[in-house]
């Protein structure tokens, strides 16, 4: 992508479109305006809750807020003074080519959640049995249900979109139309592999996730480990929520350079840290920071505020699916 823009370097699943500032701080994504609605719902929310429970947003991207496209594009105005500083300083928004992006979509501007990472592993997994709202058609509708009823989306409530990971042993016995490798040394995997997954084995797909030829196994083992916190913390979370996320997904990232588990002293956080501080610091330093690894909800074009309502008991019968398959990794005889 020609001048200050570029196209999203990694990507697990999901549509093409999705684009970075110069210094990939940023992360550009075409949506819907129910997605940018969700997002607003929740930032307005919290914005003066003093609660220091996890609310939902310590697992989404940051929003910051939306872009226009035209002759000359530009971000809306924000009320936030911090968010709207965020974006004017880090993305010439002038410099947005049009044809590059799908027409007549709001572009939501949002946290890169791989900033910071030298050599990111990703992974996708999209959370519930159900895979639809009830705006779809009824041809999707029909077709959604068929996948559902056919993969672990309708056995466990989850499946595997997608990820993009480093050579290794385990990916070596990959069926061919299930991954491609590419150019920068990863292997992409696509949707395929994981509707080809059952009870049986999905935990298989967590393991070649985590099966880096770079980190050592007690490494591996601790990722399992801070993962399953993770979603154990995610759960309680979810649990407080009344919102409703047809087809949204958690992507969970790891830092597959060793040098830097080195630089660290394999010191993980189980939270990402903070965006905004995190900029500040990075005017002194020659790389951003970024933890060791990385739990988020993403995609929310599905989704939506259902006050009164209780917790979304789609959503949580895929964690609990995924807080069995990481308490069954960890144990020795795995």
């Amino acid at each position: 992508m020609s001048g200050s823009y570029r196209k999203a370097k990694h990507q697990a699943a999901g549509h093409d479109g999705n684009f970075t500032d110069e210094g990939e701080s940023l992360f550009f994504k075409p949506t819907t305006a129910q997605e940018v609605e969700f997002y607003q719902d929740i930032q307005r929310r919290y914005t003066d809750s003093t609660s220091e429970d996890l609310k939902l947003d310590a697992w989404m991207p940051v929003f910051l807020g939306t872009l226009e496209l035209g002759v000359t594009g530009r971000a809306r105005e924000s009320d936030d003074s911090e968010v709207q500083s965020a974006i004017t300083a880090h993305a010439n928004l002038t410099q947005v080519e049009p044809e590059l992006v799908p027409p007549n979509k709001p572009i939501i501007v949002l946290e890169n959640l791989l900033r910071g990472y030298r050599t990111p592993n990703i992974l996708d997994v999209k959370l519930g049995k159900t895979l639809h709202d009830e705006f779809a058609s009824e041809d999707k509708k029909l077709r959604l249900r068929k996948v559902s009823q056919e993969t672990t989306s309708g056995s466990l409530g989850l499946r595997i979109c997608g990820m993009k990971i480093q050579e290794s042993a385990a990916a070596s016995t990959l069926d061919d139309c299930t991954y491609a490798r590419e150019s920068d040394g990863y292997i992409s995997i696509n949707k395929f592999y994981g509707r080809e997954l059952n009870v049986n084995n999905v935990k298989d797909g967590f393991k070649l996730f985590f099966d880096s030829n770079s980190l050592s196994c007690d490494r591996r083992k601790a990722l399992t480990e801070t993962f399953l916190q993770r979603i154990q913390l995610l759960y309680n979370t979810l649990l407080e929520e009344e919102v409703r996320m047809i087809s949204a997904s958690l992507l969970l990232v790891y830092e597959a350079d060793s040098d830097r588990w080195d630089e660290l002293q394999d010191e993980d956080t189980l939270l990402r840290t903070d965006f905004f501080q995190d900029f500040s610091d990075d005017e002194e330093e020659e790389e951003p920071t970024a933890p060791l690894s990385s739990l988020s909800l993403i995609d929310f074009a599905h989704s939506k505020v259902t006050k009164g309502q209780g917790y979304d008991e789609n959503v949580i019968c895929g964690v609990e699916s995924l807080i069995d398959i990481f308490d069954e990794m960890r144990l020795p005889s795995n």
